[in-house]
Formats: C-alpha cells, structure tokens, sequence
C-alpha cells in the first residue's frame, strides 16, 4: 500500500507506476484475490498522457468514492464531467474547450491545489492570451460544475471555493437601423435572407430559428412554437412567440420542412455566410447573428414595449408566472404590442432597404411555387424571381405585372 502514496496519478484504487526496466507507465491496481499488485500497459511515457489514460479508464470501469481533494486529481474530475454530462449538451464543444484551458494549465494538480492564489494565476494567464473577463467567467464556471458534480456524486468529500469573475457592465452590441439596412441590402442567398427575417421578427437565438420547422409554425392562430414538441426545454428558453404582419406571407412560401435551408437541406451554422455578409455590409467583426437579437429588444424597449412582452419574445421566464405562462399564448392579444413595435420597425426599414421585406395584402398572385403580392412592382417580382430562381408561371402574368 505504500506504493499508493508515491504517486499522484493515483485515482481510487489505481495510480501510476512502472515495471522494471519500462520507461511505459500502467495503470496498476491491488489485486485482493490473488494479492498481487497488478499492472497494464498504457502504452506512453509521458507522465501528462497516462494520467489522462488512466483518467479515462476511470471514468468508464471504476467506481470513486469519498476521495479526499488531496488524493483526487483534477484531471480526474474534468474528465469525469465531460464523459458523462458534458458531451451530451448542446454546449459540448464549448465545455470541452474550457476543460482544456483547466488542463493545460494544471497538468498534474490535485483539487487540494486549487486555491484562491492558483486560481488568480490562472485567469492573469487566460487574460495575457486575450480572453475576455465574459469568457473567463465562463471557462471558470465550467471548471466549477465539474466540481461540484464530484461533489454531488459523493466521488470527493469536498471541494474548493471557486472564485467569480468581476466584470464591468457588458455593453452588446446593438445595430442601427443603416446598419440592418445594410445587411438587407447586400443579401444575396436565399437562407440568409429568410435567416434574417425569422430573426428580426422573433428575436430567437439562432439554434431554435434553424432547426425551425414548419410543424412548429401555425398561421391560422398566429403563433410559433420554437420549442418543437419532444424537445425537453433548458436554460435556453424556446418560448412561443407571435407572428407578425411582416413575417406572414413570408412564412407561407415554399414547402421545405426547414424554414433555413440550402437546395431544400436543413441549415446546421451561418458562421460561414455570415462573415461573408458582414463583410459586404462594411460592418465590424463584433456583430454577430445574437447581435439581431439585441438589437430588436432594445427596440422593443424604445418603442415602449411592456418589460414582461420583452421577456416573453426572449423566453426570460419569471418565475412567480410559471403556471400562468403556461396558457398565455392563447390570450388573442399574446404579445401583442412585441409584434405591433416589430411591425413598425419593418416600415421605417423598408423606407430604406431596396428589396422589399413587407408584402402588404393578404391576398397573392402565385409565381410557381411561391407567393406574391399583386400589388408588388416590377422591382418586387425581379427580386422574387432572383432570390426563388423560378420564372413567372406564365407569359401574360409577367406581362401584366410589368404594366403594374
């Protein structure tokens, strides 16, 4: 048993060791039967490398229980977290990378080391590599989970005070109406376009407006759910939200499943297009699709929206209104002023974006497959025929649309 406490690779019944005349580290173990220590071959050297093997095994085959943060190894708690709970979140890339951040700054630290002087080190080193304080409070936050977890697995009896990251007052980006004119105006895909759309209209984040689908949007009553049924609702809020005038008749064009599609295939990221369209529109790097969202409840706001519609279109739930939130939307007035202050931002952004995002009649003339109003100019039907790439379903429809 003396063997244990030589090394700090130990994790539960296991820890780190040599065989004679092997430079290879294995993972050993007390074998009570035969009362033998046993070893298996983890096939490196390297000390930081068996330590992450020996970690992983771990994770997978041994039970941990009650360890002292003296004898447990962070690595062994990171590990841990992102094998069992961490790579089975939408954030998963996220987290992984904020565990390598804690791993390669404490490469063979015990939790014990993890104190308040440790921990300042650690986020000045953060800071030289150019993080921001946001995201240090959020690599930060991840190393705390993984530790708490342990804790509330009862796999350590114990765990350190994490420090919290004091930073000024987050100021987000919001764009003015001649920077969304802009990037309206050098949209030249279909995707991107009706991206933009959904997003300026429902203030989602930009997962749940890609993943929408059509199941999830209903006409008649006027709503959208941007929580589709099955999907178990997290932090991240999907509420349903009102539609508006403005987005209507875009919605009922078209009959792919995803609202975001390329050549009829669901959309997984914009990063891509819209670097591309920021760059056309001669914006700076900080706006990004989240900064639509920003924008429009600062909108909201200045056009006198109520606090609690704002929180609603976001999906900010409060809590004293759980039970209550559960029927509001079938209020027939449900978010009513949100969709109103929507709508009138549209108008005075229309007065200055050259294609036309409101179709102002119900009633439409159809080209192919897609909608048009009949009252649309020339100008109109160009830009549908471009961005659709479908011609006017017949000769005396074009010509009577371009006598309009």
């Amino acid at each position: 048993m003396q063997e244990k406490k030589q090394h700090p690779g130990q994790i539960g019944d296991c820890w780190l060791s040599k065989r004679r005349g092997s430079e290879n580290w294995c993972r050993t173990w007390y074998d009570t039967k035969s009362r033998q220590t046993r070893r298996a071959s983890l096939g490196t050297n390297d000390f930081r490398e068996a330590q992450l093997k020996l970690a992983r095994w771990v994770t997978k085959n041994a039970i941990i229980k009650n360890q002292k943060p003296q004898d447990m190894a962070l690595e062994t708690v990171l590990v841990r977290y992102y094998e069992n709970h961490a790579r089975f979140l939408r954030s998963a890339e996220t987290a992984r990378n904020a565990l390598r951040l804690w791993s390669d700054h404490f490469p063979e630290a015990m939790v014990s080391e993890l104190n308040l002087d440790t921990q300042d080190r650690f986020i000045r080193a953060l800071r030289k590599r150019g993080c921001s304080d946001a995201y240090i409070q959020r690599v930060v936050t991840t190393g705390k989970a993984a530790l708490n977890r342990a804790y509330k697995n009862n796999e350590i009896s114990t765990v350190p005070h994490i420090r919290n990251i004091r930073s000024g007052h987050r100021r987000e980006r919001v764009l003015s109406l001649e920077e969304v004119a802009a990037i309206f105006n050098v949209i030249d895909s279909d995707h991107l376009f009706m991206y933009c759309m959904l997003a300026f209209n429902t203030l989602a984040r930009p997962e749940a407006i890609l993943e929408l689908r059509r199941f999830q949007v209903d006409t008649d009553d006027r709503r959208i759910r941007l929580n589709p049924p099955g999907r178990q609702q997290t932090k991240k809020y999907r509420p349903i939200v009102p539609i508006t005038n403005t987005l209507l008749p875009w919605l009922k064009r078209g009959r792919c499943e995803y609202f975001v599609h390329w050549h009829g295939k669901p959309v997984s990221s914009i990063k891509t297009g819209w670097r591309k369209l920021r760059k056309k529109a001669d914006l700076s790097d900080d706006v990004i699709p989240y900064t639509i969202r920003h924008t429009m409840a600062t909108e909201l706001r200045k056009r006198g929206v109520p606090p609690w519609e704002v929180s609603g279109m976001l999906g900010h739930r409060a809590s004293e209104y759980k039970t209550t939130e559960i029927y509001a939307h079938y209020a027939p007035d449900y978010l009513g002023e949100a969709a109103k202050a929507i709508d009138s931002y549209f108008i005075e952004l229309q007065e200055v974006v050259a294609k036309p995002l409101i179709l102002k009649k119900e009633e439409h003339l159809r080209v192919s497959c897609v909608l048009v109003d009949p009252s649309a100019n020339t100008q109109v039907l160009d830009f549908m025929e471009r961005e659709t790439r479908l011609e006017l379903a017949t000769p005396t429809l074009a010509r009577l649309c371009s006598t309009n």
